[in-house]
């Protein structure tokens, strides 16, 4: 389906890309919107593949709707000439989901990604992607991902080089050991255990593999867990609303591994593609100096920080110099 305005000319297309068999015998579909360029503008040289955090949908990055997208980083970074592919998790959205959710872990959702976005690269550039559209066959990819998005986006770098260049966006390096079991946050440096200790941790918690939203705010409740800076008050009361539209269940392991703190680190050693981390002066998550140790191997991080900015970075008035320094650091990768 693809959709524009007069006022925006910006296009989208909403589809759907194979990402093969995760478990034998379930092929699984992920579903993607495809936000382009006007047509007048020059050939797009990079694409960026978009992973959203937890308790969200693929809409994160393309908030609001056809007559407001203020809050739009896909529609900022298409206006700057770049497609922006948005996708949704594995049992989110239009995505499809195995037999058991049970299944769906980090290391599911990085390699259904992995093919998603293998997908995705090879239809832009042989032009059977969207319909119309030309073929771009040096299109460069470049992975993108918010919070638990983030680690995935790492996960999926690490183990297979997915991506030219990465940004990580309301990332950083601490994860969030006070809301986890302290018994479990040193042991959790063992990746291993990890895998095999969060279901545990997963059904004595939440449940379930996937909960709703309301749901879990009510989990959260009396735990400490939380906290102003997903909004603070600085946020645009405008894009606190646009915001609720991006809502979805959130897969648990998946949420809980991404708040350990060293549980990307394997993976996080192997990246050797430029990093662009942009964190909010108050968000919840450190994104300090440590990330030149735990990205050892990158030739270029750097680390944005904007103001008065919590986790949910689109909806505070930074965002337009978070939306130029993401497009002005493509636009050098791929220069």
């Amino acid at each position: 389906m693809e959709t524009s305005t007069a006022q925006s000319v910006i296009r989208r297309f909403d589809c759907t890309v194979p990402a093969g068999e995760i478990r034998p015998g379930e092929a699984l579909l992920v579903g993607l919107r495809v936000v382009l360029p006007t047509e007048d503008a020059p050939s797009p040289r990079a694409v960026f593949y978009c992973l959203p955090g937890g308790y969200m949908n693929l809409s994160y990055f393309d908030l609001g709707d056809e007559a407001d997208r203020r809050f739009s980083m896909a529609e900022a970074l298409a206006r700057r000439g770049f497609i922006v592919v948005l996708a949704d998790h594995p049992g989110i959205g239009s995505s499809g989901e195995p037999d058991d959710l049970w299944a769906v872990t980090l290391d599911f959702l990085a390699e259904t990604h992995s093919k998603a976005a293998t997908a995705v690269l090879t239809g832009l550039r042989e032009g059977s992607l969207v319909p119309g559209l030309d073929p771009l066959p040096d299109l460069v990819a470049l992975g993108c991902g918010h919070s638990m998005g983030a680690v995935v986006t790492i996960e999926m770098q690490g183990t297979g080089g997915v991506f030219s260049g990465l940004v990580l966006l309301g990332y950083g390096s601490g994860g969030l050991p006070d809301v986890l079991p302290a018994d479990a946050v040193d042991k959790a440096r063992d990746p291993e255990w990890l895998r095999a200790y969060l279901p545990e941790l997963a059904r004595e918690r939440f449940g379930t593999a996937r909960i709703d939203a309301q749901a879990g705010r009510d989990k959260r409740r009396g735990r400490g867990q939380g906290s102003p800076s997903f909004h603070t008050d600085n946020a645009d009361p405008d894009g606190k609303l646009t915001l609720r539209a991006a809502g979805a269940p959130l897969l648990t392991q998946p949420g809980l591994f991404s708040m350990f703190p060293g549980a990307s680190d394997r993976p996080s050693a192997a990246i050797d593609v430029p990093i662009l981390v942009v964190t909010g002066t108050h968000d919840f998550v450190d994104a300090g100096e440590a990330l030149h140790a735990q990205f050892s191997a990158c030739p270029s991080l750097e680390i944005f920080r904007p103001e008065d900015t919590g986790h949910n970075l689109f909806i505070f008035p930074s965002r337009h110099a978070s939306f130029e320094r993401i497009a002005d650091w493509a636009a050098r990768l791929t220069a």
